[in-house]
């Protein structure tokens, strides 16, 4: 019995794969800078996900997961309100014999999730077969939209819909807070 219950807990939840990632910290002139597209949107539907595995070791080489996001406000780029567009997010969940899985590209991202208004930098790179926009920067380039005014200021990981504390990204959320929120 106890065998069993392990096995069903082990597939029943997943174990988070975080890389403690070395990445580049943006400022906001930057994220805009290197953005194609800057919209307000919000999440639809998770169209497709891949996941590489490494054929020795099974360790995810390559995650990617594909969504639809319905555009409600264009600030820059050639898309219209009310229009759907592929976004690619560098995580994905899996299943195998030994488990659940899902594998994130940094310590700090958390996908997009229905329910919330996001504000995304997205940027359409001609080597993307899928043509779909990516997410600059990974967490650097998504944003959720406050629930009020009021609580601009309030700063928890859940606030921000990232996984832990980040002094750069809080900073950030106030800059992108001031002009993009208001």
């Amino acid at each position: 019995m106890g065998v069993s219950i392990f096995f069903g807990y082990k597939h029943l939840n997943a174990q988070e794969l975080r890389p403690d990632a070395d990445y580049h910290n943006y400022a906001l002139s930057e994220v805009e800078s290197l953005a194609t597209v800057i919209v307000e949107a919000d999440w639809e539907e998770e169209t497709n996900s891949i996941v590489e595995l490494d054929q020795k070791d099974k360790y995810p080489l390559d995650t990617r997961t594909f969504s639809n996001i319905k555009v409600k406000k264009v600030y820059k780029g050639e898309v219209k309100e009310g229009e759907e567009l592929n976004v690619v997010e560098y995580y994905a969940k899996w299943r195998d014999v030994a488990g659940a899985y899902v594998k994130y590209p940094n310590e700090l991202y958390q996908p997009l999730t229905s329910g919330k208004n996001y504000l995304l930098f997205l940027y359409q790179s001609p080597e993307e077969p899928s043509g779909s926009y990516e997410i600059i920067g990974n967490h650097q380039g998504k944003y959720v939209y406050p629930e009020s005014q009021s609580n601009m200021s309030i700063q928890s990981t859940s606030d921000l819909d990232i996984a832990e504390k980040d002094e750069h990204y809080s900073a950030l959320y106030n800059e992108v807070s001031e002009k993009y929120f208001k």
